[in-house]
């Protein structure tokens, strides 16, 4: 086997975690930009975070599995009707969820190198590395939240794309 079974299973969790995030992430935006009008910020987030979970899935897909013919098996994701209390909720909410995708990341490469899967592991370092700028990113929408606060949220969105540092 070119990809060991305990590897393929963590790829597939991880795969499904993506899926996951973007649906969570688009929840939290959509709550951001009409409950709280944050258009901008909503549209940054939107772009650059929500619709990156899916093209990293895919990504996955193909250099860690499709590449030695095994094919990806797709796993559901929740509802998404989440209610937030705050801009600062969705925030934090978001900080974890994008934190917590970077644990199960380097936990699926410790599984792939623990199995001698070098060469899905070799693969799964670059999209870390890769994604670790979207972890950077989020962490850096959060301070700034901090730093504005919920009563300067219209001046928080007003110069979100000022903060915005994925490009």
């Amino acid at each position: 086997m070119i990809v060991s079974k305990e590897t393929q299973d963590a790829l597939m969790e991880l795969i499904k975690q993506a899926f996951f995030n973007n649906r969570k992430t688009d929840r939290e935006i959509s709550v951001l930009n009409t409950q709280y009008a944050c258009n901008k910020a909503a549209s940054h987030i939107h772009q650059g975070i929500a619709h990156y979970f899916p093209l990293f899935a895919d990504k996955v897909g193909e250099l860690c599995l499709e590449r030695y013919n095994i094919p990806v098996v797709y796993g559901e994701t929740p509802r998404g009707d989440e209610q937030f209390a705050s801009v600062g909720e969705i925030i934090k909410s978001m900080e974890t969820h994008v934190i917590a995708f970077q644990t199960l990341l380097m936990g699926v490469c410790k599984i792939a190198f623990d199995n001698n899967d070098i060469n899905v592991y070799a693969d799964l370092l670059v999209l870390l590395a890769d994604y670790n700028k979207i972890v950077e990113q989020m962490i850096l929408i959060s301070d700034k939240y901090k730093f504005y606060g919920e009563q300067n949220i219209m001046s928080f969105d007003h110069d979100f794309s000022d903060f915005w540092i994925l490009g």
